[in-house]
């Protein structure tokens, strides 16, 4: 199957998280990638914090929004890994049924502060991945220093989820 240079989030349909959904115009609009353009067991993130993305102090990235873009960074790979399980594009629904995963658990490693003013690079691993259950891990870095690290129990949700 060829890999697309679209990110993961440009690829799944009726997405409106504010982390990472293109169809939530006031949200953060974090872009996943396969590591190197190759499907696989790794994924990169760039995000570049806005100033008021702060915490109490300013020149500090808010814990909220690093949890947010690590969640939606682990969640989006897990989906974009469902789809590589299945053999289909991402977000394909014509040669099978829809694909969609939610937080089972996250844990979140605060070793040190972010600062603000410098693009943060998300990487995460693939460390199990089974049809309904996929766990990955994540790390945070900002000036090529590891600042959080974290895991993330995706699972698999029926697409009555994602009714109102």
């Amino acid at each position: 199957m060829k890999v697309s240079n679209k990110s993961f989030q440009d690829q799944m349909p009726n997405n409106h998280c504010f982390g990472c959904g293109t169809l939530n115009n006031n949200g953060l609009g974090i872009k996943s990638y396969w590591q190197n353009g190759k499907e696989g067991e790794e994924s990169v993130c760039e995000f570049v914090p806005q100033a008021h993305h702060n915490a109490g102090p300013e020149h500090v990235l808010n814990g909220g929004i690093i949890s947010t873009i690590i969640d939606c960074h682990c969640v989006c790979t897990a989906f974009a890994k469902a789809y590589e399980m299945d053999e289909r594009p991402i977000g394909d629904t014509d040669n099978g049924e829809f694909l969609w995963f939610a937080t089972g658990t996250l844990e979140i490693r605060f070793n040190r502060p972010v600062p603000i003013d410098t693009p943060v690079v998300l990487k995460a691993k693939v460390v199990q991945a089974k049809p309904k259950k996929i766990t990955l891990e994540c790390t945070l870095e900002s000036n090529g220093e590891i600042c959080n690290e974290a895991k993330l129990i995706a699972v698999k949700v029926p697409k009555s989820f994602l009714e109102k």
